[in-house]
């Protein structure tokens, strides 16, 4: 019988991670764990979760030995799995990110366009310090990365670490998507078997298979998003932004209807729209703080207060954590079930850069991701995808080097930027907040 897995949370003060424990105890007769650590360099975030997460498994999971750490070495010493979820910076950061683009008619956004660059260059040297750590301790241990910007991370571990075979990156939105395509079309998520191309942030949908009767589901899917506003599978649970967000699958496909595409892209085709529509002093992270994370905080208060969890909801069914849980299990238990993962290119899409992350339909069993390839891309994919690959290695280069050229290149190159004028603009004024983080040696003109 396989060894029980001992899993490291990294960000555990998160307030993700209170349904990511509801995950685990949900799939713990699949999934049985020997020890959950819970490590987070910040101790008053961790606090914050702790009662309410230490009383869940005691009442739930007491199989489980569980260790609350702010200390590397006992999160990192004897572990098979960390399950980074990283935020540098927290949401004043992540305020900084979507509102200074605002300033410059921009979008601002935490993951794409100047936001994520930003947020990117926060996240690559905490991504690059975290794995040395992990390695100096074991060249085995499973890294799986779900730490924001996915693309841009994808990109600068690849770099700095071209043959470590154990870093997974991973991101939960066509997860998200397959599930609504679920619901759609009255189908078990997990009878449908996906096909999928592009970057992280920046694909499509192109087949998606009942591996029940073979039946191919896109035709009747695409059918439905045409004729049907596109909701999330949890609509009632979103926050308006994120329903709007979805909303704009159905309007890029008035335009593009060959294949699905992912939520993210509108940032890139419907940036004026997404900026005209953008409060500057309210943006997605205030929304947030407001709504699914105040409902989250006064569920760990009444833990708190009360010492048991009497009249506490289990917080339970989220994207994020089962994900999460369902990546560990596949590859643990060597179930080779597909999912969308990040990983080098190759010759998976032949006429894509070899050193491009690509984002593909992937089997993952005991030996990693065995991403399927998939062949050429047609022009106007190849010419978008390249584009923006081009953004992502440069901006890489840029942190890695301090090479201000590079990373006001990276931004021009932005879709949702383009003019040279403004991504200097917001590129010195996102430095002047991020000194703490990120450093570059400005030019002036």
């Amino acid at each position: 019988m396989r060894k029980n897995p001992v899993i490291t949370i990294a960000g555990a003060g998160s307030l993700r991670i209170p349904a990511l424990i509801g995950s685990l105890i949900y799939y713990k007769e699949t999934l049985p764990v020997a020890k959950i650590i819970l490590f987070d360099i910040d101790e008053e975030r961790l606090e914050r979760v702790k009662a309410y997460i230490d009383l869940t498994l005691k009442e739930y999971y007491s199989e489980a030995e569980v260790l609350f750490t702010t200390k590397e070495e006992e999160a990192y010493k004897d572990t098979d799995y960390v399950l980074c979820n990283m935020r540098v910076g927290v949401d004043t950061m992540r305020s900084v990110d979507e509102k200074i683009p605002l300033k410059y008619g921009l979008v601002g956004q935490e993951t794409c366009g100047p936001g994520g660059f930003s947020y990117g260059m926060r996240s690559i040297g905490a991504m690059i310090d975290m794995v040395n750590t992990v390695r100096t301790y074991s060249k085995d241990t499973w890294i799986l990365n779900y730490t924001n910007p996915a693309a841009i991370v994808a990109v600068a571990l690849d770099k700095v670490f071209p043959e470590d075979k154990r870093i997974m990156n991973i991101c939960d939105q066509p997860y998200s998507m397959i599930k609504s395509f679920g619901k759609i079309l009255g189908e078990d998520m997990y009878d449908l078997e996906p096909r999928y191309f592009g970057l992280n942030h920046f694909g499509w949908f192109t087949s998606l298979k009942n591996v029940k009767t073979g039946e191919e589901l896109l035709p009747k899917l695409k059918d439905y998003l045409m004729g049907h506003e596109f909701k999330p599978f949890n609509a009632e649970q979103r926050d308006p932004s994120w329903l709007k967000t979805y909303k704009n699958v159905n309007k890029l496909m008035q335009f593009f209807p060959e294949y699905v595409p992912n939520t993210y892209l509108q940032y890139y085709f419907f940036a004026e729209e997404i900026v005209k529509d953008s409060d500057p002093n309210f943006t997605r992270v205030d929304e947030a703080k407001l709504g699914r994370e105040k409902k989250v905080l006064d569920i760990l208060k009444k833990a708190g207060e009360q010492g048991n969890l009497t009249d506490i909801p289990l917080m339970q069914g989220e994207v994020f954590g089962n994900l999460m849980v369902e990546v560990v299990d596949s590859i643990h238990n060597d179930l080779n079930k597909v999912f969308v993962v990040i990983g080098r290119n190759g010759d998976l899409i032949p006429n894509l850069p070899e050193d491009a992350m690509v984002e593909l339909a992937s089997y993952l069993g005991k030996e990693g991701a065995k991403m399927i390839p998939y062949g050429e891309v047609k022009p106007f994919y190849k010419g978008l995808i390249e584009g923006q690959y081009a953004y992502e290695k440069l901006t890489v280069e840029s942190y890695l080097e301090k090479d201000y050229t590079k990373a006001l290149q990276a931004l021009t190159l932005n879709r949702s930027i383009v003019d040279p004028v403004k991504a200097k603009l917001v590129l010195d004024d996102l430095m002047d907040h991020s000194a703490d983080y990120w450093t570059l040696e400005k030019k002036e003109l």
